[in-house]
């Protein structure tokens, strides 16, 4: 079923979004396709520039400084329009974790079929992405990107409701009594219930028979997709938030350069090691890797390079029914770069807000993010919501968060293409080691497909 499966994959991740794959088909193809808008068309330059968010985003930011130089009283009476922002992301948490969770959970068919490969690749994603966590979480503690350049440290006052975190104070937390409880009825999604009972629903659904659990999973899609769409629109309010918010800019300056070093030291000393080990040249691997690579950097999404590493990965030498396996897996569970992002990011909240945090607290909440962005860590914009939600629950307030949005795009890239490098080299790594790489003549093989694709084409190949 391996190759079939990555036919359907091929197939499904070229033709439109809309158009859904088979139930059968593991959920790792259908998240795949659905994660492609629609081939956008060709628009002129400067419109294709107005319609691009991150340049309003860029526009709001330098609004948001002149604002607070020149004219600092409107910027006081101004800035409710932040919660325009901040609120409708709370609202969006609670189907987006949920709906993303049961998917991917109920949605793979085939976790019997790829029990040993399934087992190797998860150890290696957790392996990898814990390291990563430690890097970022060090980091935050040494550099204290937050704490640069700021004024409001002396006017934060814990809630007065907030409990210290103690171990039953959490078992309660954890499992949610109703519906409505979970999706805040107390006035706040809380996360962790949201987690454990996507994870019960996810899990008792696939355990159903399959006329049911065909119907559940392709609903949670449906509400999936809806939410990505609805994360589009309000997305678009993000600049009237970030406009409010840059009293600190000097701090998001310290932030991203934290970003960016941290995840140049990771790729160093974890990635390199991990490619002399399993016997692979770094330059050529980097060669072969770099038109993902520089799709990741450039648009900022890691889902817009995945058509291309699976080309690549093919050229490379991977098995393509490995390849189908471990890349979307690693899709949710293999994102070093966010993973280190998240840490620094809660982190960088805390500090911001003059929160102080103890390591146990930290290590908590890092956990908590990289499980609830399990989902959707690689859709760009709702690691923001899955980032606002994490800091709420930990009583750190939550303008911090608008204000990492004004950054976000330039640190995305960076993140992109971390997490997009650690998924081609896990292909590569997993494919050593069931010895699925550059069996022999595997270019004989990719010979004979580019002959056919010539012919259809009638165009001479290069190659």
């Amino acid at each position: 079923g391996g190759h079939s499966h990555f036919c359907q994959l091929r197939s499904t991740s070229t033709s439109t979004a809309q158009q859904q794959a088979p139930a059968t088909a593991a959920m790792t193809s259908v998240s795949f396709s659905l994660m492609h808008p629609d081939e956008p068309k060709k628009k002129s330059k400067l419109r294709k520039i107005m319609g691009s968010l991150t340049t309003w985003i860029i526009i709001g930011t330098i609004a948001g400084v002149l604002l607070g130089e020149f004219a600092p009283g409107f910027a006081k009476q101004a800035a409710p329009l932040q919660q325009v922002f901040l609120r409708t992301i709370q609202f969006v948490v609670f189907p987006l974790v949920f709906s993303s969770l049961v998917v991917g959970i109920a949605g793979h068919d085939d976790l019997q079929q790829l029990g040993r490969l399934s087992w190797k690749s998860f150890l290696y994603f957790e392996i990898v992405t814990t390291i990563a966590l430690i890097f970022g979480l060090v980091a935050a503690n040494v550099v204290r990107p937050g704490e640069v350049g700021l004024t409001k440290k002396a006017d934060y006052k814990p809630p007065s409701n907030a409990s210290p975190f103690t171990f039953a104070a959490w078992i309660n937390h954890l499992t949610p009594k109703t519906w409505g409880e979970m999706m805040g009825g107390s006035g706040s999604s809380e996360l962790l219930q949201v987690l454990v009972a996507a994870i019960l629903v996810g899990t008792a659904t696939a355990k159903m028979e399959n006329q049911y659990k065909k119907q559940i999973v392709d609903l949670a899609q449906a509400v999936m997709q809806m939410m990505f769409k609805f994360v589009n629109i309000v997305i678009w309010t993000a600049p009237i938030g970030v406009c409010h918010l840059l009293g600190s800019l000097k701090s998001l300056g310290a932030f991203v350069l934290t970003v960016y070093v941290t995840l140049i030291i990771y790729v160093l000393t974890i990635f390199v090691p991990i490619m002399y080990m399993f016997k692979i040249q770094p330059m050529e691997f980097f060669v072969a890797m770099r038109e993902p690579l520089m799709i990741a950097f450039t648009t900022a999404t890691s889902e817009a390079a995945l058509p291309k590493v699976l080309e690549c990965l093919d050229l490379f030498g991977v098995s393509p029914h490995i390849s189908a396996f471990v890349v979307p897996f690693g899709y949710s569970f293999n994102l070093a770069g966010a993973t280190v992002y998240l840490a620094l990011a809660s982190m960088f909240c805390a500090q911001a807000a003059g929160v102080d945090k103890s390591i146990n607290e930290q290590i908590v909440m890092v956990l908590m993010l990289m499980l609830s962005s399990k989902g959707v860590a690689a859709v760009r914009s709702a690691s923001i919501v899955v980032l606002a939600a994490t800091v709420q629950q930990f009583d750190i307030p939550q303008w911090p968060v608008a204000l990492i949005l004004g950054a976000d795009w330039v640190m995305n890239m960076a993140r992109a293409l971390v997490s997009v490098m650690g998924n081609c080299l896990a292909s590569v790594v997993m494919a050593k080691m069931e010895g699925e790489f550059r069996k022999e003549n595997w270019e004989k093989v990719l010979q004979a497909n580019d002959d056919e694709e010539d012919e259809k084409k009638s165009v001479v190949s290069t190659a």
